[in-house]
């Protein structure tokens, strides 16, 4: 026998998306339910995240950091070609300096640090680092337990019923128990579909065995596809969060070797599906333009290496920067070395990637190509042009900085080590307005029902931005918005 309960809002998913609704919409005195699917909080806010964006907060302000909303607003849209929302996306970062004093004093502090990856460094600082994370978290869902607010974990939404024009409730499951639950409004902040292997497939673009995804599992798409049942606008479902590149085993999905790590991080040679060199590698060094161009190259590449570079790996320090280095120092509040190196197991760690699957190892080029199915007389031809090109400390073909013209490709044995698209989640979902409101195929709200974070479309066109941490300040601004309209518009 099912029960019922009767709140005001129901938020399904308790992300940093969902924490921030519930959490604004108690504030506003609201009754609210949250719902969530695993049997812990969090989401990939707090799990995968380890801070936010935000313009003009009162600690850029304090370090003296003249970057404004406006100026945010102009970078993104110039960034997207205007091809998004502009209405959302000014709400967004309009709200994003109130939200790091709103986080601190509900108890998840913040601090800006310098931006984390090495190429962003003359941009004003954006990055607010999340002090004392998990207990910070945790103060958060006690804030919002002691305004009122019922927290729901074990529980998946099975239906919803929505009737003329309106919500009249929901069926859940509740740790195996169904139960009826009335209410008002709906939030749907359950974290786009990563987690769905049916919905990845229909909208990647690429090979799926070629995704590596970093994304929470538990997003499976639910509140996306109940919420197109109504007739929610879904035409900006597609947008992966594509994120550097990563080595991945065939046949250990735990397999991690640190040196094959880092030389996945550095700007060796590239070379695509087809043979050929595609990029400057640098671009190693900004994660979304990185991600974006494994993506499009069919999501994978190789980087090559011979054996004179294997041996001045094995024996020096090179003066080049792993490009998560800076990620890892920031939150460590260490220094950034700028080098790395030497390697001396690295003819094991290359020969355990083979094992593995993730390289191949050719006595020559014609070998080599052989064994990764690519034309022998394209890598020849590659390989003769990079080595030309290194010769002459001068990439005339795509510009990388002179600095990683250091290793030519001319002694055998080869190695191609196989590095292929990572994505941290979906961050296309259904169309929203700037209140957060869904929206239906012919531009109007579908009343009572919200979508936040990573379901909800409009703040990008057809990538994850380089502004550093704006998917998470996405994911709690959006969920605010949504909290405060959603609790001052109750019937």
């Amino acid at each position: 026998m099912s029960s019922e309960i009767t709140t005001d809002i129901v938020v399904v998913g308790a992300g940093a998306s969902g924490i921030g609704a519930a959490l604004s919409a108690v504030e506003s005195n609201a009754k609210v339910l949250l719902l969530e699917k695993g049997d812990k909080f969090g989401g990939a806010g707090m799990f995968g995240a380890q801070g936010l964006f935000a313009a003009g907060s009162d600690l850029q302000k304090q370090a003296g950091n003249n970057y404004s909303p406006t100026d945010a607003y102009k970078e993104m849209i110039n960034y997207t070609h205007y091809r998004s929302n502009t209405r959302l996306t000014k709400a967004i970062i309009n709200k994003s300096a109130d939200t790091i004093s709103w986080l601190a004093k509900n108890g998840l502090k913040t601090e800006l640090v310098n931006n984390t990856q090495e190429v962003h460094q003359n941009h004003p600082r954006v990055y607010h680092q999340y002090i004392d994370k998990f207990n910070g978290f945790q103060r958060m869902i006690d804030n919002f337990k002691s305004k009122g607010g019922q927290l729901f974990t074990k529980t998946t939404v099975k239906s919803l019923d929505y009737q003329d024009n309106k919500i009249k409730g929901l069926q859940i499951i509740q740790d195996g128990t169904e139960k009826r639950v009335s209410c008002k409004k709906v939030i749907f902040s359950d974290g786009g579909f990563v987690g769905n292997s049916q919905m990845v497939d229909k909208y990647l673009t690429i090979n799926n065995s070629d995704l590596f995804s970093m994304g929470e599992r538990k997003a499976t798409g639910d509140g996306i596809q109940m919420l197109a049942k109504i007739g929610a606008d879904t035409s900006g479902i597609g947008t992966f969060e594509n994120h550097a590149a990563s080595v991945v085993s065939r046949t250990d999905s735990k397999w991690h070797n640190d040196t094959i790590f880092t030389l996945t991080n550095l700007p060796f040679l590239w070379i695509n599906r087809r043979g050929e060199r595609f990029v400057n590698e640098d671009i190693c060094y900004d994660f979304a333009l990185w991600g974006n161009a494994t993506y499009v190259n069919g999501g994978y590449y190789y980087f090559v290496l011979d054996q004179n570079t294997i041996n001045y790996l094995k024996e020096n320090k090179l003066n080049w920067t792993n490009s998560f280095e800076r990620t890892f120092t920031t939150l460590a509040h260490t220094t950034v070395t700028h080098q790395v190196g030497p390697f001396p197991n690295i003819k094991a760690d290359l020969e355990e990637a083979i094992a593995q699957k993730a390289a191949v190892v050719g006595t020559d080029l014609n070998d080599l190509a052989n064994k990764l199915n690519l034309d022998s007389t394209q890598v020849e031809e590659t390989i003769s042009e990079y080595n030309k090109l290194i010769n002459g400390k001068n990439d005339s073909d795509f510009n990388k900085v002179a600095e990683f013209m250091k290793f030519s490709v001319s002694k055998g044995p080869f190695y191609a080590v196989k590095a292929q698209s990572t994505t941290l989640g979906t961050i296309g979902g259904v169309a929203v307005d700037d209140c957060l409101h869904v929206i239906d195929n012919k531009g109007k709200i579908i009343s009572d029902v919200y979508a936040t974070g990573n379901n909800a479309s409009g703040m990008y066109d057809t990538s994850y931005p380089t502004l550093e941490g704006i998917s998470c300040a996405f994911a709690w601004n959006s969920g605010r918005i949504a909290g405060e309209d959603a609790a001052q518009n109750i019937n």
